[in-house]
């Protein structure tokens, strides 16, 4: 097959592309490259988790992708023109991205893409510099119908981080979030090799006990039986442990509830994270409950039992006293601050096992 774009060159940015995030690292995408043009898919039975509902998640995590390709293509001289949902917005073709060749533009937030992860661990009691707290909403103005909040008060931290936790709650009392968790925690080092998706059990940051008992929660019938005891209640408290201790709690908004907002707010998310990490900062996403009333605003509860219908109406309604979220995609809420480093990081499918030449069918 001949190249218009230099096969090294190509394979890089596919690499970079693949360090993006997804939900519990699911990775759901097949690339394809027909020498000229990349075509990205997303395979639906990767995430069928209830969070990715019309496959928001999914497309959030293809924005962060293109963001990668797109700062990795400008290093090396090329610019790219993207787009998205070719075929419609049924389709599994999420965007397109065609490559003409300029001069190498680099981006310092280049070095940062490999080294960008989730940190679970409890941040310290740290403020946010000033610098950093203006680089990230600076980051997030630069695209057009982006909106970053950050939550620094701390009264106001833990409202919001009540409201965050509740994910956990459902998590461990609707069975779908519950396996799909499960089936993506990977327990040994050769399993997280083997497989190379899916999250470590160190990466948790659960300590050495609680690990070890984590792994009988993957039992549903045990769970299930814990929950007629209280164990699901009492979950939410570490969360909110995290949350609170963090340096701020963000929002990230973006204009309008149609597909390409979710893939435009994955890659204002990408940036920010980017910048976070160039900035020293960590970063943990605390989105279960946004998706799920996401799910609901798009008229989506099947799978949800009428008591966290109930519960997520009353979150979204709380949520709307904070942050002007009316006809507004909120891409995802995190929390930010200055952590040790995490224990481990979720790997990668190679660029072999993604890459299909050709055009997809």
């Amino acid at each position: 097959m001949a190249y218009s774009v230099e096969k090294e060159d190509i394979i890089n940015i596919i690499k970079a592309g693949i360090f993006a995030p997804s939900g519990d690292n699911c990775q759901p995408w097949e690339i394809y490259f027909d020498g000229g043009k990349l075509y990205l898919k997303n395979i639906k039975s990767k995430d069928t988790s209830l969070y990715n509902v019309k496959n928001i998640a999914s497309y959030i995590a293809f924005g962060a992708m293109i963001e990668n390709m797109i700062i990795t293509a400008r290093s090396l001289g090329y610019e790219i023109s993207t787009t998205l949902f070719p075929e419609g917005e049924n389709s599994s073709i999420v965007a397109t991205l065609s490559f003409i060749k300029g001069q190498p533009v680099f981006d310092p937030l280049l070095n940062f893409i490999d080294k960008r992860c989730v940190n679970r661990k409890k941040y310290k009691p740290m403020q946010l510099e000033t610098h950093a707290r203006e680089s990230l909403k600076k980051t997030a103005a630069q695209f057009k119908g982006a909106e970053l909040f950050l939550i620094e008060d701390e009264e106001e931290k833990k409202k919001l981080a009540e409201l965050l936790a509740v994910n956990d709650r459902i998590l461990f009392e609707n069975k779908n979030l519950h396996d799909f968790l499960f089936e993506h925690l990977r327990w040994t080092k050769k399993e997280t090799e083997k497989s190379r998706d899916g999250m470590s059990i160190e990466s948790l940051e659960l300590g050495f006990l609680q690990s070890r008992i984590f792994k009988f929660l993957s039992s549903w019938n045990l769970v299930r039986f814990l929950n007629f005891l209280g164990f699901s209640r009492l979950v939410p408290a570490q969360s909110y442990k995290l949350c609170t201790s963090s340096s701020a709690l963000c929002v990230l908004l973006m204009q309008g509830l149609n597909s390409e907002s979710f893939v435009d707010g994955g890659r204002v998310l990408q940036k920010i994270w980017l910048t976070a990490a160039s900035l020293g900062l960590s970063l943990h996403p605390m989105t279960g409950v946004t998706f799920l009333i996401q799910r609901l605003r798009m008229g989506e509860d099947k799978g949800l039992s009428n008591s966290h219908r109930e519960l997520l109406i009353d979150i979204y309604q709380r949520l709307k006293d904070i942050f002007p979220i009316e006809n507004k995609a909120i891409i995802m809420s995190f929390r930010i601050g200055y952590a040790d480093q995490p224990s481990d990081k979720s790997l990668r499918l190679s660029v072999e096992e993604v890459l299909v030449e050709g055009v997809p069918s």
